[in-house]
C-alpha cells in the first residue's frame, strides 16, 4: 500500500502547491521525505513537526543532538570562536563604526563576543536554554533566550543583522527575513549564510537531515529577499560550494516579485540527483576533507590544553587576529 501524506503546503518562496519528491531519508539513513517546489525550487521536509514540537526540540535537545551537551566546551569555544572571526572578515566590510549589529541565533555568544571586542554595540537572541545562558552568564553578554517571534527588538533599532546558519531551520523563513526588515532602520542590511542544496563536496547521502526543514539553492536565497523587499547587495557561494552568503538592503524601490524562478526546479533536482556516490568518491573531496577536519581538531586539542576560561579562549583568539591582521 502506498503511504498517505497529508496535504500539501504552500511553499514559503512562491506559494505554490506544485512540487515534487526529492529524498526519502536524511544523512543518519532515517525516514525524511523532502520535497521540491517545481515553480521556484525551493527544496523542504515535509510532513514535518508541530510548530510546538519544534520550538521544544530547539529550546531543550537541539544542542544536545549535535554537540552532546547542554552549554558548550572549551572545544565547542576554540571552534566557534574561529567561525565567528572568518565571519567577522566577511562582515566587516559592510560595518561601519558604531554599527548596532544584532546576532538572530547567537548561539553561544561568539559572534556577539567579536564583534563587541572590535568595537561595535552587538546583541543577540538564542532560543536554546543552555547556549542562551552561557552566552549571557558566563560570557557576560547582551544575548537573550526567546524565539524570533519573542524577541523584544525596537522597530528601525538595528543597522545591521546576522543569521548564520538560521533560516534553513525555521518554520518559515520568509517570515523570519520580515521581522528583521522591521527591525532595521531604513538602508539597514542584513547578512545570510546557509548551506548550499547544490553543493557536491559532501557525501550525496549527508545532504538532507530532519533540523533543516528548508534547503536553499542561491537563486531561491536571493529570491526570499527580494520576495520580502530587500535588495540583494552581495551573493556568493564558499570555495568548497558548502554554504551560500547573502547580504540584503532594506528599502529601495526593488519591484515586487511573485517567487517563481523559472529553471530552478529543474537545475536544483537535476544536481541533487546526479550526484552519486560514484561521481563523489571520483572528486577530490572525499580525500581532502578528512584531512582538513584532522588538523583543525588536533589544532583545537593543542590550544585549548591549558586550563583557560571561555573569555581567556576568545581573548586570545582575537588578539592573534589584530596581531596577524
Amino acid at each position: 500500500m502506498s503511504a498517505v501524506f497529508p496535504p500539501s503546503i504552500p511553499c514559503d518562496l512562491c506559494g505554490s502547491t506544485d512540487e515534487d519528491e526529492l529524498s526519502l531519508t536524511d544523512r543518519g539513513g532515517n525516514y525524511l521525505r523532502t520535497m521540491i517546489c517545481r515553480r521556484c525550487g525551493l527544496v523542504y521536509s515535509y510532513p514535518r513537526p508541530g510548530p510546538e514540537e519544534v520550538r521544544d526540540y530547539y529550546q531543550h535537545s537541539y544542542r544536545m543532538d549535535y554537540k552532546a551537551t547542554f552549554q558548550p566546551k572549551p572545544k565547542h569555544v576554540y571552534r566557534a570562536g574561529k567561525v565567528a572571526l572568518a565571519r567577522f572578515r566577511r562582515l566587516a566590510p559592510f560595518l561601519k563604526q558604531g554599527n548596532r549589529v544584532l546576532d538572530f541565533g547567537a548561539g553561544s555568544g561568539e559572534v556577539v563576543f567579536v564583534l563587541r571586542a572590535m568595537g561595535y554595540e552587538a546583541s543577540g537572541f538564542e532560543p536554546n536554554g543552555g547556549y542562551a545562558q552561557f552566552a549571557s552568564e558566563v560570557l557576560g553578554l547582551p544575548v537573550t533566550h526567546n524565539f524570533y517571534q519573542e524577541a523584544r527588538i525596537e522597530p528601525e533599532s538595528q543597522d545591521f543583522i546576522t543569521a548564520f546558519h538560521v533560516l534553513e531551520h525555521l518554520e518559515s523563513p520568509y517570515d523570519a527575513l520580515r521581522h528583521m526588515s522591521q527591525w532595521l532602520r531604513p538602508g539597514g542590511q542584513v547578512m545570510v549564510d546557509v548551506p548550499n542544496v547544490e553543493a557536491v563536496c559532501q557525501w550525496p547521502r549527508s545532504r538532507f537531515h530532519r533540523a533543516h526543514l528548508y534547503n536553499f539553492s542561491p537563486a531561491a536565497i536571493d529570491m526570499l529577499g527580494r520576495k520580502v523587499g530587500y535588495n540583494v547587495v552581495s551573493s556568493s557561494v564558499s570555495a568548497d560550494g558548502g554554504n551560500i552568503t547573502v547580504v540584503f538592503q532594506k528599502g529601495g524601490t526593488a519591484p515586487p516579485v511573485s517567487g517563481e524562478i523559472p529553471g530552478n526546479y529543474e537545475r536544483v533536482s537535476s544536481l541533487v540527483r546526479c550526484h552519486t556516490a560514484l561521481r563523489h568518491l571520483l572528486s577530490r573531496y572525499p580525500y581532502t576533507r578528512p584531512f582538513r577536519k584532522i588538523a583543525e581538531r588536533l589544532e583545537e586539542l593543542r590550544a585549548v590544553r591549558k586550563t583557560m576560561s571561555s573569555r581567556e579562549i576568545l581573548d586570545g583568539l582575537i588578539a592573534g587576529e589584530l596581531r596577524d591582521g
